[in-house]
């Protein structure tokens, strides 16, 4: 998942529109969020590998503190296979993702939980590498102070290969994120820093060793 507005993934104001945008070594990913109704908001998406995205949500309070939300986001990129191996563009492998997640808010902190479910299908069906089922559950935290807050997540993944490989897109792994970031904002701009560790449980997606990688990012918050 990658377009869900970030400052709803923190903070239980309404969100109206923002600018979302993000970095991650070499790809750079941009992204612009607008509310429907006070329930509901849609979500455009892009980055620099070639990736567009469409996402929507829903949420509803069902007291005060406690926020129950649902969304669905649709992926479009370049079959790797296609455009690498072959020299072929304009073939796409499509995705369908939905999450499913309850927050609970108290003073000063906040705890979410909630499950994830994607379908990985590639656009060239003769021959299918990406094709795969992937799950996830997860819980987090937030602590809220006077101008920052500190987020941590932990996620554990399950993914099933559908593809004409060899048991290559499945396995399980374990990722832990940490991220700080400002409660209140610079010129209307909420930035934030994340560092995030995945952790095979023996091979997952090909990967058996742990990997770290930073993100910088933060929205443009309209209201």
């Amino acid at each position: 998942m990658k377009i869900m507005p970030f400052i709803a993934v923190v903070f239980s104001a309404p969100l109206y529109a923002a600018i979302n945008i993000s970095i991650e070594k070499d790809l750079i990913e941009l992204g612009l969020t607008a509310s429907v109704t006070d329930n509901t908001y849609i979500s455009i998406g892009a980055d620099t590998d070639d990736w567009i995205g469409l996402g929507a949500g829903y949420q509803t309070f069902l007291s005060p503190d406690l926020r129950l939300s649902a969304y669905y986001e649709y992926g479009l990129y370049d079959d790797w296979l296609m455009k690498d191996i072959a020299g072929i563009d304009g073939v796409k492998t499509q995705s369908h993702q939905i999450d499913l997640s309850a927050t609970q808010y108290f003073d000063g902190f906040s705890v979410k939980g909630g499950v994830t479910a994607e379908r990985i299908r590639n656009g060239f069906t003769w021959l299918t590498v990406d094709d795969a089922n992937n799950y996830s559950a997860y819980i987090g935290t937030a602590h809220y102070f006077n101008h920052l807050y500190i987020s941590g997540r932990y996620e554990h993944h399950f993914a099933v290969d559908k593809s004409d490989m060899t048991d290559f897109n499945q396995g399980h792994a374990n990722e832990w994120e940490l991220t700080l970031g400002t409660m209140k904002p610079l010129w209307r701009f909420y930035p934030y820093a994340k560092m995030t560790v995945l952790d095979p449980n023996g091979t997952y997606y090909g990967l058996s060793n742990s990997e770290v990688s930073w993100k910088i990012g933060g929205s443009f918050s309209f209201k």
